[in-house]
């Protein structure tokens, strides 16, 4: 559910129209944006099978100075509640990724990011009767998008309330939180794509609708809760198992090998070795996981208990799941527990 904030935030589930609120608002909640949260380094992977980068083919990006328009939301105002700052700081460490090196592997480093946490859309441009209240009823709000160089109208979305209210010149922005994979799911029904911290020269990305779908498929919240409880690290062992084990999609790195004149000969599915020798089999939440880790493998979907019995079959030392970011480990012996 959206919230709002100045530094605030509100729901926005509609973006088609212009809309009046017609509903009496129920409350807002104020999110003090503070981009002074502790960065979180990236876990080591073990060594992983690395195949031949691609060419970038995400490389437009939308103007950083062209003045937002709006597409308004036509939703109610959520109860009155606390909020915590809003930084995704995993997305941010990939979009410096991607501001470094620009090719498909980096490019699916972030869409990756965007399977989890809360981003920030700018209503700035809103009419509201009182703007330190936050929407209420008889209030227009307007979520703003661009529209880039290629005539694509794209949505904007902001990792931190500092990076809005760069975009925004104020100190004050007023914003809906919304979750990620909800403003993927907008991006790609509503617009063209999406744009994250546009007015960041150095970290400005953007995303269209066949990049999007392509590396978190038409359900971007499909894998939500435990690619979030990847990230987060908060749950019990054995519900993080469940939630692995429950997954509703997961996807194999399934790997091309040619010959000289470039036929394919057979097909392999990628795996990773520990620093030890041991050999791991290997288990991804969506397409763009896969892109980041292998950007020449194809994503090929597959059920937890199916690869589970080949890494038992095989001898394999266990799972990791992940391998390009939050990753987890799961013993054979544990996933003899999971699949008996």
């Amino acid at each position: 559910m959206g919230l709002f904030s100045r530094k605030k935030n509100t729901p926005a589930d509609d973006t088609t129209t212009d809309r009046t609120t017609s509903d009496p608002a129920d409350g807002v909640r104020v999110d003090t944006a503070d981009e002074s949260a502790p960065q979180v380094a990236p876990e080591q992977a073990p060594p992983v099978v690395r195949i031949t980068r691609a060419a970038p083919t995400n490389s437009t990006g939308a103007d950083p100075s062209a003045v937002p328009t709006g597409a308004p939301a036509g939703t109610s105002v959520p109860p009155l509640r606390a909020a915590a700052p809003v930084v995704h700081t995993a997305l941010q460490e990939a979009l410096t990724g991607w501001s470094r090196a620009k090719n498909v592997q980096t490019m699916y480093s972030v869409v990756k990011e965007l399977a989890a946490g809360d981003l920030l859309l700018d209503i700035g441009s809103s009419t509201m009767a009182d703007p330190k209240v936050g929407p209420q009823k008889g209030d227009t709000i307007s979520i703003a998008h661009q529209v880039d160089n290629a005539g694509k109208k794209v949505l904007l979305a902001f990792t931190s309330g500092d990076r809005l209210g760069f975009y925004r010149k104020t100190s004050d922005p007023v914003s809906l939180v919304e979750a990620a994979p909800d403003v993927v799911a907008m991006a790609v029904s509503k617009y063209d794509g999406l744009v994250l911290d546009p007015g960041s020269p150095d970290t400005q990305w953007i995303g269209y609708t066949d990049e999007l779908v392509r590396g978190l498929t038409e359900n971007p919240a499909e894998n939500r809760a435990v690619k979030q409880a990847m990230a987060e690290k908060r749950i019990a062992w054995p519900a993080m198992l469940e939630l692995v084990r429950a997954a509703p999609a997961l996807y194999i790195a399934s790997v091309a090998h040619r010959d000289e004149s470039g036929e394919i000969t057979s097909m392999g599915v990628a795996t990773v070795t520990s620093h030890e020798g041991q050999t791991f089999s290997v288990l991804l939440t969506s397409p763009a996981e896969v892109g980041a880790w292998a950007p020449s493998a194809d994503a090929s979907a597959t059920r937890f208990d199916a690869v589970a019995r080949v890494a038992l079959d095989q001898g394999h030392a266990g799972i990791v799941v992940n391998p390009a970011g939050s990753m987890l480990t799961i013993t054979a012996e544990e996933l003899r527990a999971l699949v008996d």
